[in-house]
């Protein structure tokens, strides 16, 4: 990726924040050729070229971080991840932003939905995950509504499905509308409820990497630490 600083949107100031350079000349970039058009999915087909395995060890050595509060390190949670059995296995993102006077996830969800997403498809293809879930705060409607949008974009271009690219793995991603429960930023509780269960947490062990959504192997991160994939 280009590190040249470049313009923020507005004032002409230098921007060289990760997440938000795309902006630098727009107030949002919604549609997936226009994100394609800022190095957009480059990321995303630079790891289909490599082994799952492989990308774990480049997401380890960047220290990429949980921002969900608790800054575990990302590739450590994902390599307790159960190994692949064949069976189903999970990826989703805690999208429930519930914090009082917290919208840093909306406003990245509105403006960069594409990010979101791509960071998403790099941790499911690094996780051989077979489907995925945005569990998104109910009164986020417009999110929700951009993220669909992003979905059905580039699902026709074959992000989406069966054998992406060519690559053999079949991934499947969707946008879960939760129901205004506080506790959902807990992620068994959040599991519960994307499961139509009451949110409550879950005693641990076993862990969502290992029993998760449905009993199996599941993994939950939070929207900023996805974004940080792609970036």
């Amino acid at each position: 990726m280009n590190t040249e600083p470049k313009p923020i949107y507005g004032d002409g100031n230098p921007e060289t924040h990760p997440l938000t350079w795309r902006l630098s000349k727009q107030e949002s970039v919604r549609s997936a050729d226009d994100y394609e058009a800022l190095e957009g999915y480059a990321g995303f087909k630079k790891a289909l070229g490599m082994k799952p395995a492989e990308v774990l060890e480049v997401i380890k050595a960047a220290t990429v971080k949980g921002r969900g509060g608790a800054g575990f390190p990302a590739g450590i949670k994902w390599s307790l991840m159960a190994p692949n059995d064949g069976g189903p296995r999970y990826l989703i993102c805690n999208a429930d932003e519930m914090e009082p006077g917290t919208f840093k996830d909306r406003l990245l969800m509105e403006k960069l939905p594409h990010q979101l997403i791509e960071g998403m498809l790099i941790a499911g293809y690094t996780l051989e995950a077979t489907q995925g879930y945005i569990f998104i705060r109910g009164e986020y409607i417009e999110a929700a509504q951009y993220l669909n949008e992003a979905l059905e974009q580039i699902r026709a271009k074959g992000y989406l499905g069966n054998n992406i690219l060519g690559s053999g793995w079949n991934f499947e991603l969707h946008v879960h509308t939760g129901a205004g429960r506080y506790i959902c930023g807990e992620e068994t509780a959040l599991i519960n409820s994307l499961e139509g269960r009451r949110a409550n947490p879950r005693t641990k062990p076993p862990f969502p990497q290992v029993a998760g959504a449905w009993g199996r192997p599941t993994i939950v991160n939070n929207v900023e630490t996805y974004n940080n994939l792609p970036a």
